[in-house]
């Protein structure tokens, strides 16, 4: 077995935790798995895999080997694409995951017309809030909205999202009539817990900046969830502009304090290895200009 593909079934193996089951993935026996990964160990001076009865795990040094690896196979499966023709026409399977709402309201749009575009192209859509390990979920393509954290990945800002305080109309005349606004969003602000900032939004009308400390009953992890909650009735939410569009031209949401807003949600694209393959940078090319960025 080559260095290659030692590397590829050391990748599998710290993904799954098992010789057997990356063996299984990559047609090679158990003792043949165990045999290449120690190899792999003895080639590059340094123990990989801490070894117990139930799970393999990586060591310090293992998981710096497996960021690297996971940036290396991305780019022999790119030059690959390249050499193959492919990357000049688009074809196979196209993994790309954005939360809930994103998936639902920036990405599932464009889905039929980038496949009329790209025929030969079967997409998959990831719907998840959680943050998943593009390697181990297959992931070609994810959008993250918010700051990053430093990571292997590679990431494109895309631009941002206005975030805009909403809520039903009932609930915004009961803001409006308090006349203390940074009172009653205290009280009546839903809280997004899937953020590191969750019991705080900073605001700006502006000319100032008001930071708000939440003291409200409900919060959710959930961007669709505390997107639900507006629309009931339960209070005021603070939402990037995509998430809350159609319900605004609907009347189902208003705008709350409308010369207010939340610092933009800033929008990355993210994958890994440094080259971008082929179909997922066709999707990407075709999303960019379609997104409601930057909404005012």
């Amino acid at each position: 077995m080559d260095r290659l593909d030692a590397l590829r079934l050391f990748v599998r193996t710290v993904e799954t935790g098992s010789f057997t089951r990356a063996g299984a993935e990559l047609n090679v026996s158990q003792p043949q798995a165990s045999r290449a990964v120690a190899g792999l160990e003895a080639q590059l001076g340094a123990r990989l895999l801490l070894r117990s009865t139930r799970r393999l795990s990586p060591t310090e040094a293992g998981q710096r080997v497996y960021e690297q690896a996971q940036r290396l196979l991305a780019e022999e499966a790119a030059l690959i694409e390249v050499a193959s023709g492919a990357d000049r026409e688009p074809a196979g399977r196209l993994r790309i995951s954005g939360s809930v709402v994103f998936s639902e309201t920036e990405l599932a749009p464009q889905a039929a017309a980038f496949l009329e575009a790209y025929p030969r192209v079967r997409l998959d859509i990831v719907a998840t809030d959680a943050r998943i390990d593009l390697v181990a979920e297959g992931v070609d393509l994810t959008f993250r909205l918010g700051e990053l954290a430093d990571s292997g990945l590679t990431a494109r800002r895309l631009g941002g999202y206005a975030r805009w305080l909403v809520a039903t109309p009932e609930v915004a005349e009961r803001v409006a009539a308090e006349g203390d606004l940074k009172a009653a969003l205290a009280r009546l602000g839903i809280a997004f817990t899937g953020t590191s900032t969750a019991a705080r939004w900073r605001l700006t009308d502006e000319r100032t900046t008001m930071d708000v400390e939440l003291a409200g009953r409900v919060s959710a992890a959930n961007g669709a969830v505390v997107h639900r909650l507006a629309r009931e009735g339960v209070g005021v939410a603070l939402l990037p502009h995509f998430a809350v569009k159609a319900c605004l031209e609907a009347g189902r949401l208003v705008r709350v304090a409308p010369s207010w807003r939340g610092d933009p949600a800033p929008l990355h694209a993210v994958w890994t290895g440094r080259a971008l393959p082929g179909k997922a940078r066709a999707f990407l090319d075709f999303l960019q200009p379609r997104l409601a960025l930057d909404a005012r």
